[in-house]
């Protein structure tokens, strides 16, 4: 009989423990798997398990016919004073450096071209909505009207979520959903859990509101570590959380179900609430829509936050938060703090998602990205020197390479830029020495001429 996976979870705490504590220094390799079992008392089975444990954390990886070696654990809050004013201005000057330009075209700019969005029909429920009230065009909404919180509700209810109109706040945009969770939760000084690599816009709202981040390694497949998590827990007093387990928009990992079901108990067990962030969450390539840890969040610990702009573009988008504990506080403070919403996009978005026109879209924008990310995968490989991994995210539209080693993608980006194209590097997701050699590409455009031409040239400068 198997052994429980409690055992080996055990093994994994008591493993990363010791590496924070230093008994395993960064660099350093592991005791072979025997000596292990050894040492602990534990079968073969539960010591593979925990180390695989680790390595989805991020602690430590593996390395053919050599064992496994330290790669770091998990990192102190960056501190409040002057490294977090110096990372937090590194990080925008390579956001700004990054940035699409008439003189730089970026090789990761998210934003969908106009042939990907659903602008007749979006044109045409403008145009509905105006026939039937002219006055839309001058007046605002507070937190959406209920047609359209209805109709959000219903796509988190296929999705698994329990919600209904009532939990559902509408906002102008994802980010203005995360500040207003982040602003309800917590207060200057306080930690917040947040994921590595994380979005730039979440790092800079952690860092504007005057909180202290908490770096969480997160596992290829996504989201959080969970038993890294749960190890911070016992040595940090966390606020919150934040984690994009659906299609992040970094690296476009999918966090698993289970692993999911795990975050939302250790939410219960330690009484936490969490900030779930979905850019991507209905991009999914193969197979059905990932279901949100909100889908598992019975005790309502959850505030789902979401955005259209993937879907239907900036032009005409909102964002929402979703929770039922905390509504009454949100709709206050966008009755405060928030600029009124616009009627008519309200009216037409409402219109669209209750159309079966908003299905036929999605599944031809999954279909065109599936192909697209293809093509941008394989010029990725032709293209880029030997050494380097580019990793396809299993929804969503954004590639993440890592480079051969040693090579720092910071310091690239502005050679790049001297030959007119740009990228985001791994620098601007996290302080971590894992993201120096990585970078993240975006599939949201076809790969015509001009962008293979883009790789080309990043992959004559890594060669050169």
């Amino acid at each position: 009989m198997p052994e429980r996976p409690t055992r080996y979870r055990s093994l994994a705490e008591d493993l990363a423990r010791a590496l924070h504590e230093g008994r395993y220094p960064p660099g350093s390799q592991l005791p072979s798997v025997r000596q292990l079992c050894a040492e602990h008392g534990a079968s073969l089975a539960t010591v593979t398990h925990a180390l695989h444990e680790l390595e989805d954390a991020g602690l430590i990886e593996a390395r053919a016919r050599r064992g496994h070696f330290v790669r770091g654990a998990v990192r102190a809050p960056v501190p409040a004073g002057g490294e977090a004013l110096e990372l937090e201005g590194r990080r925008k000057r390579l956001i700004e450096l990054a940035t699409t330009r008439p003189d730089s075209l970026s090789l990761s700019h998210l934003a969908l071209p106009a042939a990907l969005l659903p602008l007749p029909a979006l044109q045409r429920h403008l145009q509905l909505a105006l026939a039937a009230d002219r006055t839309l065009l001058a007046i605002g909404s507070v937190y959406g009207s209920e047609a359209l919180r209805r109709a959000l509700a219903h796509r988190m209810l296929r999705a698994g979520c329990a919600v209904d109109a009532e939990d559902v706040v509408v906002t102008h945009g994802e980010g203005e959903a995360l500040e207003l969770c982040l602003r309800l939760l917590t207060r200057p000084g306080d930690t917040v859990a947040v994921p590595e690599p994380a979005s730039p816009r979440t790092l800079e709202l952690v860092a504007s509101l005057g909180l202290k981040p908490l770096a969480i390694p997160a596992p290829q497949d996504g989201g959080f570590s969970v038993p890294a998590l749960a190890f911070a827990l016992q040595h940090h007093d966390v606020r919150c959380c934040i984690a994009e387990p659906s299609f992040d928009s970094v690296r476009g990992s999918r966090m698993p179900h289970a692993a999911r079901e795990q975050l939302a108990a250790l939410l219960r067990q330690h009484r936490l609430p969490l900030i779930e962030c979905e850019l991507m969450g209905e991009l999914q390539r193969t197979g059905e829509r990932p279901r949100p840890v909100k889908a598992w969040d019975d005790d309502d610990r959850v505030l789902y936050c979401a955005s259209l702009a993937c879907v239907t573009g900036p032009g005409i988008s909102v964002g929402w938060v979703a929770s039922r504990r905390h509504r009454l506080q949100l709709r206050a403070a966008r009755a405060v703090h928030g600029e009124l919403l616009s009627p008519l996009t309200d009216a037409a978005l409402a219109g669209f998602l209750a159309d079966r026109g908003y299905e036929t879209h999605l599944r031809r924008l999954r279909r065109i990205l599936a192909t697209q990310t293809e093509a941008w995968v394989a010029a990725a490989r032709r293209w880029l020197p030997p050494g380097t991994r580019v990793t396809p995210g299993e929804g969503g539209y954004v590639i993440w390479v890592e480079l051969p080693a040693g090579a720092d993608s910071a310091a690239l980006l502005p050679r790049l830029r001297e030959r007119g194209y740009g990228f985001v590097p791994g620098a601007a997701f996290g302080s971590g020495a894992a993201l120096a050699g990585g970078l993240r590409l975006s599939t949201a455009h076809p790969l015509d001429a001009e962008r293979e031409e883009g790789l080309r040239q990043l992959g004559a400068l890594l060669g050169g």
